[in-house]
C-alpha cells in the first residue's frame, strides 16, 4: 500500500497520467530527472509531482515498478489495465477509466491508506454524506493529528482535469456525498475482469467464493457503495457476458471465475459506445 503521504498534496493530473503511462509503454529505465524531461512531468524541489503522479499510476493498477540494472533508476511497466488504458483512453477521459482507477486506488494491497480508509472501510463510519470537518476527525482518529489528514482526496474528484467525470464525490452545500459507480450491462466485461483479477490476487488458487467473502475481503462492492439490489442487479449483467458464473442454489451466492483476467482486459471498451 502506498504511503500515507505519497501524494505530496497533488491531484492525480489526467495530462500527467497520460505522459507517464507514455513512458512506461516504452519499458525503458532512466532517473526521475531523466523521465521529467522526456514527460514534462515536473521535478523541482517544491514541484515535485512526478514521485507522486508515479505513485498515483501504481495505485490505480496502471503501471509496476520493475527491477532496474542502476539502483538510481526507474523502470515503469504497463499492466494489462495499463495498456488497454493507454491504447484506448490515456488521458482518462472516459467514465469508466476513471472508475476503475479509483477502485484499484482504494484496495489494499496496491492503493492508498486513507483512500482504502474512506472508501473500502470508512462507509458505515462516515455514511453517505458527510461534512469536510467529520472526514478529517474520521482520519485522525485512524491515524493521528497530522498538518491535513485529507489532502487532495476530494479535489481529486471535484476537478475535472483529475477523476471530477466520474462524480464519485460530489459537494452539496457543506456536505461531501458519496455516489454510486454505474450499473450498466455495457460495464458487465470490465467489471467480470476487475472481479476475477481480484479473486486472483486476494484469493489465490481458488476459482470460487463467497460474494460475502469477497466483499469482506476487496471491498469493491464497499468502493462503489452498492446495495444489496445494485449488487444483485450488477450480478445478473455479469452472468449474462459469461465471465463470471454465480451459483444462487447456496448462500451466500458463489462467485466462479471462468475466464483469464489478464487476456480479457484488452476488451473492456468492447460494449462502450
Amino acid at each position: 500500500m502506498l504511503p500515507l503521504n505519497f501524494h505530496r498534496t497533488f491531484i492525480p493530473e489526467r495530462h500527467f497520467i497520460a505522459a507517464l503511462i507514455e513512458y512506461a509503454a516504452l519499458e525503458r529505465e532512466s532517473s526521475l530527472q531523466e523521465i521529467s524531461q522526456e514527460t514534462g512531468i515536473p521535478m523541482g524541489k517544491s514541484t515535485g509531482k512526478l514521485p507522486a503522479i508515479m505513485d498515483y499510476c501504481k495505485g490505480m493498477g496502471l503501471i509496476e515498478l520493475k527491477k532496474s540494472k542502476d539502483k538510481g533508476n526507474k523502470r515503469p511497466v504497463l499492466t494489462p489495465l495499463g495498456k488497454i488504458i493507454y491504447e484506448e483512453d490515456k488521458y482518462l477521459g472516459e467514465v469508466l477509466s476513471q472508475w476503475l482507477v479509483h477502485i484499484n486506488l482504494c484496495r489494499s494491497d496496491i492503493g492508498a491508506r486513507v483512500w482504502h480508509e474512506v472508501f473500502a472501510k470508512g462507509k458505515d463510519i462516515l455514511g453517505v454524506s458527510f461534512t469536510k470537518q467529520q472526514l478529517s476527525d474520521y482520519l485522525i482518529s485512524i491515524f493521528g493529528v497530522g498538518k491535513d489528514r485529507i489532502g487532495p482526496l476530494i479535489t481529486a474528484y471535484t476537478d475535472d482535469s483529475a477523476l471530477g467525470r466520474a462524480k464519485v464525490l460530489t459537494i452539496n452545500g457543506d456536505l461531501i456525498v458519496r455516489n454510486k459507480a454505474p450499473i450498466m450491462p455495457s460495464w458487465a466485461i470490465p467489471y467480470s475482469v476487475l472481479i476475477i483479477t481480484l479473486i486472483d490476487k486476494f484469493f489465490p488458487n481458488e476459482n470460487q467464493v463467497t460474494i460475502t467473502d469477497f466483499n469482506n475481503i476487496t471491498h469493491m462492492f464497499s468502493i462503489c457503495s452498492w446495495q444489496e439490489d445494485d449488487i444483485v442487479q450488477l450480478l445478473y449483467y455479469i452472468e449474462a457476458k459469461g465471465l463470471v458464473a454465480v451459483d444462487r442454489q447456496v448462500k451466500p451466492w458463489i462467485l466462479e471465475k471462468r475466464a483469464d483476467a489478464e487476456k480479457m482486459w484488452a476488451s473492456i471498451f468492447n460494449d462502450i459506445t
